[in-house]
């Protein structure tokens, strides 16, 4: 308290010139137009440019917000495409249901927290479990290209075998002429798989794109998967052997979507009664 009155009582004649320059200031700007608009403009400048940085603060600590809120809103408009809705049976039979179109597929976004790309069997782990829905055998895609099939759930997480695994095996189709293949990931380079069991009358070029085929119980058809990067025809060969450049780029996963199938258990079930022998 001393030190703080030796203070003013050191500096009571500057602090006095202080007061007396703020309340001229004070004065000749309201009695001035001129002096006032300076002063708004300045002041204007001021505290947009503080607000400014304060608004760009704000949102860098709410991009995390943001971008669930995209997600959200991701799923949501893949949950209107055509490709996920099917024609229900009340048109023929309207007492079973007054719906007319049924949603097929369920998207849900998940962050990836986990993911390898140098093993031959590569996985990865999802923030999202079976309290958010997800459930085994459900196509997992991003916005580039597909990223593989979830494999165990636990409540809170799930487990993704990726492309990048000999165990993945991917139908697949050519987008040009339909023509069905398997995509498989070879080992070797993460950027880069094999679409095989594509016959040599087939007409193919580099740069055609490769697509799920409605064979796949898992994934929806007609997901981008790759581009033909490039093409070889053993020699005495009736297959092509294709080289796919993936349009997922598993080094850089962050956000993924959890694609569920409302009706693979029906197909799946059906399909078991099937004897090939």
């Amino acid at each position: 308290m001393r030190a703080i009155l030796r203070f003013f009582a050191r500096f009571r004649l500057l602090l006095f010139f202080l007061l007396l320059e703020g309340i001229a200031l004070v004065l000749t700007v309201q009695n001035n137009q001129y002096h006032q608009a300076v002063f708004l403009n300045s002041s204007n400048a001021v505290s947009g440019s503080f607000y400014s940085e304060i608004n760009e603060f704000s949102e860098y600590l709410r991009l995390k917000q943001v971008n669930d809120s995209l997600v959200a809103y991701v799923e949501t408009l893949q949950a209107m495409l055509p490709a996920n809705q099917s024609l229900d049976t009340s048109s023929f039979y309207p007492l079973l249901t007054d719906s007319i179109v049924s949603q097929r597929y369920f998207y849900t976004g998940a962050k990836v927290i986990n993911n390898t790309v140098d093993f031959r069997n590569n996985y990865l782990t999802l923030n999202k479990g079976s309290l958010n829905g997800i459930k085994a055998r459900s196509a997992v895609i991003s916005s580039k290209g597909i990223v593989g099939i979830i494999k165990d759930v636990s409540p809170r997480f799930s487990t993704v075998i990726s492309l990048l695994n000999k165990n993945a095996r991917i139908s697949a189709r050519l987008k040009k002429s339909g023509t069905a293949g398997t995509v498989l990931w070879p080992g070797g380079n993460y950027r880069y798989a094999d679409l095989i069991e594509i016959p040599e009358h087939v007409e193919v070029k580099v740069g055609d794109t490769i697509l799920t085929s409605p064979y796949s119980s898992i994934f929806p058809d007609g997901l981008f998967i790759g581009t033909i990067a490039e093409i070889e025809l053993p020699e005495g060969g009736s297959m092509y052997q294709l080289r796919v450049k993936l349009g997922a780029d598993f080094k850089q996963l962050s956000y993924v979507w959890v694609v569920e199938d409302r009706f693979v258990a029906e197909r799946d079930s059906l399909e078991s009664k099937l004897n090939y022998e």
